[in-house]
Order: C-alpha cells, then sequence, then structure tokens
C-alpha cells in the first residue's frame, strides 16, 4: 500500500511541477517579476510540493525499515528459509572445517582456506543455515514419532523391544552424548585474597631489586636541663629494605590435533587455568614465601613481628579471644598505628562461627539481627575467601592459602593480623607466549606464560602479628 501511496504522490509531485512552469512562463516571456496573484498561487503550490517531498520521505523511511524487519523476519523464521537448492556451507566434501573455522576465529590466527574473515563469515552462514534447518528436522522428527505412536496397538508393545533402541549396539551408536564444552568446570583453586590486600604497583623495569632507605635510629629531642645546658643530640642513621624481583612462570604442551580438530577454545581453557594456578602461587608465596631459592619472602617468614601463641588442647572462641586482642594491640602498640585486617583460613572462620555460648546460641551473629554482646560478627562476603566477618570492628579476611601444616605437628595454621598498607607488591606485565618451533618434531606448540613480582612485607615487621600454636591446630571437620 505504501509504494502504491507513494507512487500517487509522485504523480501529483509531477502535476504540480507542470503547473509552477506554466505559472512562470508569462513574467519570464515579459521580463518581469510575478504579480500578487501569481506570487499567492505559486507560494501555494510550492509550499504544495515540500510537503509531498517530506510525505515521500517518510513514507520511503518506514517502506524500508517494513523492508529490513521483514527480511529479518524471513531469516530467521523456522519456515521462512529453506536451503535446499544450494550446498550447506560445511557440507562433507566442500574442504571447509567447522572445528578449523571456530579455532581460526576465536583465536583470531590462520591464513589457511581464506584466513580468519572467510571463517568468521562461513560460520556466520552456517548459523543462519542452522536458524532453518534444525526447527525443520524437528518438526520432522515429531511428526514421525506421532505416526509410529499411531501405528503401534497394546497387541505389538511386547515387540518393541527389539526395535532399534538407545541400548549401543542396537541403534544406541546413533545417539551421540552431547558435550558442553563452553560449559567446561574448571579446577577449584584460591585466589589471591592477601595479595590483593596489600599495596599493589606495577613492577618497574630494568631492575632485578627494588630497595627502600629505612631510619634505622630517629634524631632525638629533649629539655634543655638550663640555660646554656647542651641541647640532647642523637645522629640518624640509615639502613635499608630490598625486595628480589622474583620469575613466576608455567606452560602447557598441547597437540597441534587437539587445537585444530576441538570444537572448544583449548588454548584459551589452558590459558585461564594457568592464570588462575598464577594467582594461587602468587598469594602463597605472599603468605610464606621464603625468600630463598627463587622465592618471594611471605609475611610468615618475616623477621622482627609480633609473635603470640596461643597453646591450649581443647581451643574455643572465648579462650582464643584475649589471644587475638593481644594480637591486635601489639600491632598498634607497637605500629603506632592501628591494623586493618585479621587474615585467617575458611576453615578457621567457619569454625569460629560454629561455637555456641553457655545457652547454645552462637557467638558470632549477623551484624543485622542487632546481636548482644558477641564476641565476632558476620558481615557479608558470597563466597568462601575475602570479607568474611569483623571483630572488634577490624575486618576478617579468609584465605584459604595460608598453610595448615605448620608448627611441631604440622598441623598447625596462622592468624595474621597486619596494617596492609605498609607492605608493597610489584607485579609487572603478565607475559603470554606460544612457542611451537620447540616440540615441532612431534606436531606440538607450548603456551606459556610468566610473570615478574617483588613482594616487601618487612618494610615494617613490627606492624605484623603471627598467632601460632596447638590452639590454632587446623579444626577436624571444618
Amino acid at each position: 500500500m505504501s509504494r502504491e501511496f507513494i507512487t500517487a504522490l509522485q504523480d501529483r509531485r509531477a502535476a504540480l511541477k507542470t503547473e509552477l512552469g506554466e505559472i512562470l512562463t508569462a513574467p519570464t516571456s515579459e521580463k518581469r517579476d510575478l504579480n500578487d496573484d501569481e506570487r499567492a498561487r505559486f507560494d501555494a503550490k510550492e509550499a504544495e510540493v515540500r510537503q509531498i517531498d517530506a510525505r515521500i520521505t517518510e513514507l520511503d523511511e518506514q517502506l524500508q525499515r517494513d523492508e529490513q524487519a521483514a527480511a529479518t523476519a524471513k531469516r530467521y523464521a523456522p519456515t521462512g528459509v529453506t536451503v535446499t537448492s544450494e550446498p550447506k556451507t560445511y557440507e562433507r566434501g566442500n574442504g571447509h572445517s567447522y572445528f578449523l573455522d571456530l579455532m581460526r576465529s576465536t583465536v583470531g590466527q590462520g591464513d589457511g582456506d581464506g584466513g580468519v574473515t572467510a571463517a568468521r563469515t562461513r560460520l556466520d552462514r552456517h548459523r543462519a543455515e542452522l536458524d532453518v534447518e534444525m526447527p525443520k528436522r524437528e518438526r520432522q522428527r515429531a511428526a514421525r514419532a506421532e505416526r509410529e505412536l499411531r501405528g503401534v496397538d497394546e497387541a505389538s508393545t511386547f515387540e518393541r523391544r527389539v526395535n532399534p533402541n538407545r541400548v549401543d549396539g542396537q541403534g544406541g551408536y546413533f545417539v551421540p552424548p552431547l558435550w558442553l564444552v563452553d560449559e567446561y568446570i574448571d579446577l577449584p583453586r584460591f585466589g589471591r585474597t592477601i595479595a590483593n590486600s596489600v599495596r599493589n604497583m606495577t613492577l618497574p623495569s630494568g631492575t632485578d631489586s627494588i630497595n627502600v632507605p629505612k631510619v634505622a635510629t630517629g634524631t632525638a629531642v629533649g629539655v634543655q636541663t638550663a640555660d646554656a645546658a647542651a641541647v640532647t643530640s642523637q645522629d640518624l642513621t640509615d639502613t635499608f629494605v630490598s625486595a628480589p624481583v622474583r620469575t613466576i612462570a608455567g606452560q602447557q604442551d598441547i597437540a597441534i590435533q587437539l587445537l585444530d580438530q576441538s570444537p572448544a577454545s583449548f588454548d584459551e581453557i589452558v590459558i585461564h587455568d594457568l592464570h588462575a594456578d598464577y594467582n594461587q602461587k602468587l598469594d602463597i608465596q605472599v603468605a610464606n614465601g621464603s625468600g630463598v631459592s627463587g622465592q618471594l619472602k611471605g609475611i610468615l617468614n618475616v623477621s622482627g613481628i609480633n609473635a603470640v601463641t596461643y597453646t591450649d588442647a581443647s581451643p574455643t572462641l572465648p579462650k582464643m579471644y584475649p589471644f587475638l586482642m593481644q594480637a591486635l594491640s601489639q600491632s598498634a602498640k607497637n605500629r603506632k598505628m592501628m591494623p586493618n585486617a585479621v587474615f585467617l583460613t575458611p576453615s578457621r572462620w567457619f569454625w569460629m562461627a560454629s561455637q555456641l555460648d553457655g545457652q547454645s546460641r552462637p557467638l558470632i551473629l549477623p551484624d543485622t539481627s542487632a546481636p548482644w554482646n558477641p564476641l565476632a560478627l558476620q558481615t557479608g562476603g558470597d563466597g568462601v575467601e575475602g570479607p568474611v566477618g569483623r571483630i572488634l570492628n577490624f575486618p576478617l579476611l579468609a584465605d584459604g592459602n595460608i598453610p595448615s601444616n605448620l608448627g611441631a605437628g604440622s598441623n598447625e595454621e596462622r592468624i595474621i593480623i597486619a596494617r596492609t598498607s605498609d607492605m608493597y607488591l610489584w607485579e609487572g606485565a603478565m607475559r603470554t607466549r606460544v612457542l611451537p618451533e620447540i616440540l615441532s618434531g612431534t606436531l606440538q606448540v607450548r603456551l606459556q606464560i610468566y610473570n615478574y613480582a617483588a613482594f616487601m612485607p618487612d618494610r615494617r615487621p613490627e606492624q605484623i602479628s603471627v598467632i601460632s600454636g596447638t590452639g590454632v591446630i587446623a579444626p577436624t571437620g571444618y
């Protein structure tokens, strides 16, 4: 209807243009301006032409939108297109591989069969084909199943067992398992709670260690005992704290066939897993690195910290509470500033949360419940890591990378109290490499990641308190 209306408007416009030309004929031949009557008729017809032009433009735009909508509906309608007269994009024997195209498109590399651009074009065309073919096949299967059911009566029920079914060897091989490779289950790992809590900075280039000067002995002032008496004097001395730059790396060798033939981006799965392990290993180093043999120096191996020992064969949260307060106090007293975090294992937190008072009421309650005289509070956190509660208004953070095999019996955990802004962690940009040459003789490729890091937990050892002893033996069952 819009097309006919546009045609009618165009005809009317052409007639108006002719009339405008006729109005201008006499003034043009007589070489004069339009008189009042000619001017009024000319302006009226010209205004009508402009209205027609605006209406034609509006209808044309609407028509184009309708055509685009119809094309889209046709493309995605189940019965709109039937691909029968031309070969499918990935028809057997045409030389195109769906899996290789998927890999080229995902990785963004590959020159064969037209390269990445051609691969993505084929994948888009294949997707459009499936939008049409799969619903049609589903309707055909449903119709066939309905016909078969109508053709089976009660008398023939017992004979159906020998017909093809889903048992392997009786037709079952034609029902392949569905592999949801895009929904693969990754390996669970703890993250980097402590590493993310300290001060994070970019590692400078061109160095293998970072040194920070430190005042060892400060100046002194004092009361002048009398006029002209000696003024207190003490020389400032200095030292430095050093953080060596260490390398954390990992790699995985993969057969070319796996990368070529897998419908999933297996290289991305490997890289993701390597990154997850890097984060965990960095956090382990930050917590308990030895500082030798290429390791970072971790918090638990810093000299001069505040060591608090809680010895108890039957520990409870009320009995542990004074030692927690002692550790917080020593950190605040010696640093001259308050600590801002308490790190503990998830097991320790849930053990604490399970403790009951004499009336079988939990000692740790959600802060939204207006608890009366609790020892600690649950303050959120939607996972097993990170902030989980507060004790004396100090944040409690769970980190599963805190070791639980320390002490004389190799079964103790540690609780760490710290002012995290006093500890510096430098990290470089993560490097990712693909090395095909080294394994080319066996058609393999090596995926490798590595990064440089430096950690300085000992800028101010006095801000760190660590609770150890038999009272923090890893709780059984948690």
